[in-house]
């Protein structure tokens, strides 16, 4: 690269030099700095990520842009799904929340049409495997069955997950799996008593404390004080048992690996601040708060799915790509 002249006196100087050596006249000033940015969400990324950490974009065509003198932060695009969940009313712990709705195909469904949606499989490295096409009969997965299979994968059912396309717009549902159908939250969303999450190795159920009452004869129940407490975390293990339990007060309550009121220490898959759940008077809502591998809510009807969201299918993570 050659040297900078000096457009004063003509002098060269070293590339890195901001002044001239000669005369003090300053010389050109270095190029601004370079980001990228998520085209679907507009959340600043790392220059190394494939994928954005906020929406789980692939960021293969994402072209870094010049930061600007005065950035204005980012408008972010909300889905057809969390809009429906930001209008929906707050749940108490023991209701639970209803499928979200999808519009209606006289409605003229979301803008976002069935035709070029594709399902991706997501490999263990982050790399995307073989693409299936979805038509408009839709797509089974399944261990042995349907057009998605995952025969190396014990903990997916025979006949696992179903995707239906119902005039334009496509939903999931869970075929009746003994390990059940997560899909990866882009926006907080309501939970309520029963419901299960999915962080890192760990599957969590969402449980209303009972409240203490008197019996029959008058008396009351033996044990502390109550200190506050509303919910409670149920760790479920394989097989069927429950392990720890977590106690959770009015506000916010962090889970994470290093930091908050629920720590899993020894699973690497878990952030060191993964999410929250927020306890009030009127309900829970769930919020991931940037993990690196995502937080999943059990679907316990047919969900609506758009492009951009990420279904856990057992061990193997499905990506809609449209």
């Amino acid at each position: 690269m050659p040297s900078p002249q000096c457009p004063r006196c003509g002098r060269e100087n070293e590339t890195s030099f901001a002044f001239c050596q000669g005369c003090g006249q300053a010389l050109q000033p270095p190029s601004p700095p370079i980001e990228r940015r998520c085209p679907g969400c507009g959340s600043r990324i790392e220059s190394s990520f494939r994928f954005c950490g906020h929406c789980g974009l692939p960021l293969a065509e994402a072209v870094p842009q010049p930061v600007a003198a005065e950035d204005p932060p980012p408008v972010l695009k909300r889905s057809p799904r969390a809009a429906v969940a930001a209008a929906a009313p707050a749940l108490g712990p023991f209701e639970k929340a209803p499928p979200p709705p999808g519009p209606s195909p006289a409605q003229g469904g979301p803008a976002a049409s069935w035709r070029g949606v594709r399902l991706v499989p997501v490999r263990h490295d982050g790399l995307p495997g073989a693409a299936y096409a979805l038509g408009p009969e839709g797509a089974l997965c399944g261990r042995t069955q349907g057009q998605l299979r995952f025969s190396d994968d014990a903990t997916v059912s025979p006949e696992h997950a179903r995707f239906t396309v119902r005039g334009e717009t496509v939903f999931v549902e869970d075929g009746g799996s003994l390990n059940g159908t997560f899909l990866r939250l882009r926006a907080p969303r309501p939970v309520a008593s029963g419901d299960e999450l999915r962080l890192g190795r760990q599957l969590l159920r969402v449980d209303a404390m009972p409240r203490g009452s008197e019996s029959g004869s008058g008396a009351r129940p033996w044990g502390s004080a109550d200190a506050g407490y509303r919910v409670r975390l149920t760790q479920l293990l394989e097989g069927g048992g429950t392990g720890e339990v977590f106690p959770l007060r009015r506000g916010e309550n962090t889970i994470g690996r290093e930091v908050g009121q629920v720590c899993f220490p020894s699973d690497r898959y878990v952030s060191a601040r993964h999410a929250r759940i927020d306890v009030s008077d009127t309900g829970m809502v769930v919020t991931d708060v940037g993990s690196s591998n995502g937080t999943f809510v059990r679907i316990t009807g047919p969900t609506q799915v758009v492009p951009g969201d990420q279904i856990l299918i057992g061990m193997r993570l499905l990506r809609v790509d449209g």
